[in-house]
């Protein structure tokens, strides 16, 4: 494999999620607000496992709903993590304490110096968010607390 400038093409490993879902933002909006202060870079494989997971969810919601998929004692839902594994393995390398996993959350998340340098724009960005989630596990079939 070569480049037009002759040299050779490295396979990507990793790419941008975008920590706000630009699927959510209205579209008069996105020029305004999209930028790379919320984007980071993770592998491949882990952030298509991650949309899996939580679909479109914000940060905030990623939480809630990964709360969901626990039981009363705060540990992954049996049948949630058998059907998903390999997402779940991927994600949070085979965690499935609520803790545990928040903890592995924060990686997908803002820093909070971040959070307070850009709170203008994520300000702005909460307001004109959207709630059409879409994606991630359907929970419906779950017997969930």
């Amino acid at each position: 494999m070569s480049s037009s400038a002759g040299k050779p093409l490295q396979p990507r490993h990793s790419n941008l999620h975008h920590v706000y879902p630009k699927s959510r933002i209205p579209m008069k909006y996105r020029a305004k607000i999209l930028g790379k202060w919320m984007e980071i870079d993770v592998l491949i494989k882990a952030h298509d496992s991650f949309h899996t997971i939580f679909g479109n969810r914000t940060p905030e919601e990623q939480q809630l709903f990964l709360k969901k998929l626990c039981d009363r004692n705060e540990i992954l839902n049996d049948a949630i993590y058998i059907a998903y594994k390999r997402a779940f393995d991927r994600v949070f390398g085979g965690k499935i304490s609520f803790q545990a996993m928040t903890e592995v959350l924060k990686k997908w998340d803002l820093s909070s110096t971040d959070k307070k340098r850009r709170a203008d724009k994520l300000a702005t960005l909460l307001r004109v968010l959207n709630n059409k989630i879409k994606g991630g596990i359907s929970i419906r079939k779950y017997k969930l607390n």
